[in-house]
């Protein structure tokens, strides 16, 4: 018998030992350690790099929009008389026929005061998260087109304005919101603003210059609701939104999350606006008003009676419609809310979690079928770079929920 078969005998003699339990147990558990750690240092790197890319895409998409709402601004808003004569409507009479069945509509082109074209509106008030004004604040390098709402997908692409507050140039209180870090980190050192830096805001309504206020001076009968003061900014609760409201003046409100990587207070900059204000003709602002607060026609005969569809249009709206019984009134816009957008949306957690155990499973089934299968090592590999690619796929798209109701840093 040669040496090389004494060898094989042996082998095949020789008591095969069981590994203990506790040691497969725990290299399992030292093995979800490492995939955990992987998986967290990933989503690490998608918070400084992935997001800072998916903002600048966008900001790319919206500086080419802005440019071509300018263009069109310059066509439409040069010609735009102040206060054109409103289109007058024939009052129905009772031998008009109406059809109950169809909901109201907003104004077309034909119904807005003065015939007007409705577009007019669109370039004034975009649709959320359309792009809004250009935003630059040379003393911290800012350089950022503004879109139009708050909402967290609205951040994500820029400085958002806050809908329900003037338009900057406007009389009053024009509010934008923007994030500390990731996604561009645009109000990053908002924290470095003095009194004094310049602020410029230009929308199709022109080009508007505001400077920081001493926050003593621009809050001074708030004193006792604000947690701190700093050179050129305030610190407050997250519930403060009396930081949006009409000072009586007219102003920029900067504000934004803080400390950095955490939501737990706001960071606030206030801005008095130091070029000529500027108004909107009264039939845009009664358009867009009824634009925003459109009403609908109920029909169904299940509704309640003339009476408590009466009660009911007073209650819901909070104001008699002086309407038809059958017409209820939406309510006016809500007030801005200083946490939204801000937050995060908690209704992503569980579209994140399906996504990180579909990239798991990926990953796994990739290795079983390797183990399983394959022969040779190689095989074995291919089968799990196979898994892999839809793993990372999923890992994206679980990385992009877990962000969104994740609260702003």
């Amino acid at each position: 018998m040669t040496a090389d078969e004494t060898l094989e005998t042996l082998e095949s003699t020789a008591p095969v030992v069981q590994t203990p339990r506790l040691a497969i147990v725990l290299g399992n558990i030292g093995r979800a350690l490492i995939l955990a750690g992987i998986v967290t240092f990933l989503f690490v790197g998608f918070q400084l790099w992935g997001t800072d890319i998916h903002e600048s895409r966008a900001q790319d998409d919206l500086r080419t929009n802005l440019d071509e709402r300018f263009d069109a601004a310059a066509n439409l808003l040069d010609s735009l008389p102040v206060d054109p004569t409103p289109t007058v409507e024939p009052t129905p009479t009772s031998s008009d026929a109406v059809d109950t069945d169809v909901a109201q509509m907003p104004p077309s082109s034909s119904t807005l005061p003065g015939g007007h074209d409705p577009d007019v509106l669109a370039l004034i008030f975009p649709e959320d998260g359309d792009a809004f004004a250009h935003l630059e604040i040379p003393a911290i390098e800012v350089d950022k087109i503004i879109v139009r709402g708050v909402a967290v997908a609205d951040l994500r692409k820029g400085p958002g304005h806050y809908a329900q507050t003037p338009l900057p140039g406007n009389s009053g209180n024009a509010s934008i919101a923007g994030h500390r870090t990731t996604y561009g980190s645009p109000f990053n050192r908002i924290d470095e603003l003095m009194p004094g830096d310049e602020i410029t805001v230009t929308s199709v309504q022109g080009e508007f210059t505001y400077r920081v206020m001493d926050p003593l001076v621009a809050y001074s009968d708030r004193l006792e609701q604000i947690d701190a003061v700093g050179d050129g900014h305030i610190i407050v609760h997250p519930g403060a939104g009396w930081v949006l409201e009409n000072f009586g003046d007219d102003r920029l409100t900067l504000t934004a999350c803080h400390p950095k990587l955490s939501s737990r207070q706001r960071i606030i900059v206030a801005a008095e606006l130091v070029t000529e204000v500027v108004a909107l003709p009264e039939w845009v602002i009664e358009a867009q008003a009824e634009r925003e607060n459109k009403t609908l026609i109920i029909a169904d005969e299940t509704q309640p009676s003339t009476e408590d569809s009466t009660e009911a249009a007073t209650d819901q709206s909070g104001i008699d419609t002086g309407l038809d019984p059958d017409v209820i009134e939406a309510p006016p816009s809500r007030a801005a809310d200083l946490d939204e957008g801000l937050k995060g949306e908690r209704g992503a957690i569980p579209g994140a979690t399906m996504w990180m155990l579909a990239g798991l499973t990926f990953w796994y089934a990739g290795g079983w079928v390797g183990r399983s299968k394959a022969n040779g090592r190689a095989s074995r590999l291919a089968l799990r770079l196979v898994g892999l690619a839809p793993a990372i796929l999923c890992l994206w798209f679980s990385f992009e929920m877990i962000d969104r109701a994740l609260p702003a840093g």
